[in-house]
């Protein structure tokens, strides 16, 4: 009876321990705006989102399976309001019904996969360096009153998850341990390797939007 108790209790923390779930961060882009911004208001639509979560099954370990799960619309969309916002004077996130209101409507199209397959669904790990992944990031910009495209702008990125020291650490601890110890190494690596996640996922849609307000300074002549 002892022994079947443990390895219930065993098993509820392997389960908790091997989950991560966060959001991308609010306030990713930071860069400088135009001096003479267009006197002009975007809406960037919170309801035209391609991808709302990204999801990572990590089975590289033999003792047990990690899952991660970033949210990524509301960071996305704000920071992708952000890198509008260096050129126009007055952009917002809200639905597009909305719309009217506003001289432009922007469509944010940000998807994150690993290059190999068209599903979203999920990306999966089974050894061997962390996985590549390609970073999609469309902006449509709309005029309202015409519903005409005015222009789209598009970048991408691909790179690997950039695992920190701390990560690569407890996944070699994980590896060469038993399953008694993953209530102390699941937890450590799994925070760990999330937040790496997370930076990597923030660093590429970042640069993605950099040039995106580069080009958009480049085409400022199309809204004026």
């Amino acid at each position: 009876m002892k022994i079947r108790l443990f390895c219930c209790l065993l098993s509820s923390l392997l389960l908790g321990a091997c989950a991560y779930h966060n959001t991308l961060p609010r306030g990713m882009f930071a860069a400088p705006g135009a001096e003479d911004k267009l006197n002009a208001s975007v809406l960037v639509a919170s309801d035209k989102i391609a991808q709302k979560q990204f999801v990572l099954k990590d089975y590289h370990s033999q003792n047990s399976v990690h899952s991660y799960k970033i949210d990524l619309a509301d960071g996305s969309l704000t920071a992708a309001a952000e890198a509008l916002g260096t050129l126009f004077e007055t952009v917002e996130v809200n639905p597009s019904k909305r719309a009217a209101q506003y001289d432009y409507l922007a469509e944010l199209n940000y998807t994150v996969s690993n290059g190999k397959t068209d599903s979203m669904d999920s990306v999966q790990w089974f050894g061997g360096q962390p996985p590549i992944l390609e970073t999609r990031v469309l902006i449509t910009i709309y005029d309202v009153k015409t519903h005409q495209v005015v222009f789209s702008l598009f970048a991408s990125r691909q790179n690997r998850v950039e695992m920190t020291d701390t990560s690569a650490a407890a996944q070699r601890v994980e590896n060469k341990g038993t399953a008694l110890f993953l209530p102390v190494t699941g937890p450590v690596y799994t925070q760990s390797f999330g937040n790496n996640l997370r930076a990597t996922l923030a660093r590429d849609l970042v640069q993605c939007l950099t040039d995106i307000s580069h080009t958009l300074q480049e085409k400022r002549t199309l809204f004026e």
